[in-house]
């Protein structure tokens, strides 16, 4: 396929947090803080946020009780009051913008992520990241899967990946039909990776770019 006379390789779709930046930290604090503002106190612990990430995010949060408008409510505007507090925290992992530079060179480079697509924008300006086609974020379409699909559908003839570092986004690759891949600096451990069983998985950065360049 060519895009603007380059021809491209590859569909890779990354996962923003724990894949592109380190943001474990700054992510559950913000989750915490909204829930409690919004009035749901049954999640407590970053632990417990980082759970969620087992399957479906939003799923998950349905499966403890919440309302879709609860949820809807938590992760608004209370959402984005709180990200703005913990936002200067956010920084891509060391050597990341390289990586994906090379990637981009020969590929098409999109996020798939549970984030609000907008703050995922902000980082991206702040650090100078602008290689990434597009940033389709929770606010578009809870289900990753149904995310994955419409964008491999726009790019038919190119073989699709998807990188990401939780449990939950091994599974919903695999369902999509992406070719998944496991990195293992970000939120979940290797382990627990491996119990979705990816089709495969980097420990370092390298061995992404030598993957999917």
């Amino acid at each position: 396929m060519k895009e603007g006379g380059i021809i491209k390789n590859n569909l890779i779709m990354l996962d923003y947090d724990g894949v592109i930046v380190d943001s474990k930290n700054a992510f559950t604090a913000t989750f915490l803080a909204a829930c409690r503002t919004c009035g749901y106190t049954g999640i407590k612990t970053p632990e417990q946020v980082v759970r969620l990430f087992d399957g479906n995010f939003f799923e998950a949060l349905i499966h403890l009780g919440l309302s879709s408008e609860k949820i809807d409510e938590i992760l608004g505007d209370a959402f984005e009051r709180e990200a703005k507090k913990h936002i200067a925290k956010v920084r891509p992992f060391p050597g990341i913008q390289a990586s994906l530079n090379a990637m981009s060179r020969q590929n098409v480079l999109t996020v798939i992520t549970s984030n609000v697509s907008r703050l995922v924008r902000q980082v991206f300006e702040k650090e100078g990241i602008a290689c990434v086609d597009e940033v389709v974020g929770g606010e578009a379409e809870r289900s990753k899967v149904k995310k994955i699909q419409k964008t491999m559908s726009r790019y038919r003839d190119l073989p699709a990946y998807y990188v990401g570092d939780t449990k939950g986004d091994m599974i919903e690759g695999k369902k999509a039909g992406a070719v998944t891949v496991a990195v293992t600096w970000g939120w979940h451990t290797a382990d627990n990776l491996a119990e979705a069983s990816p089709d495969h998985t980097v420990n370092t950065l390298s061995a992404l770019e030598n993957l999917l360049s």
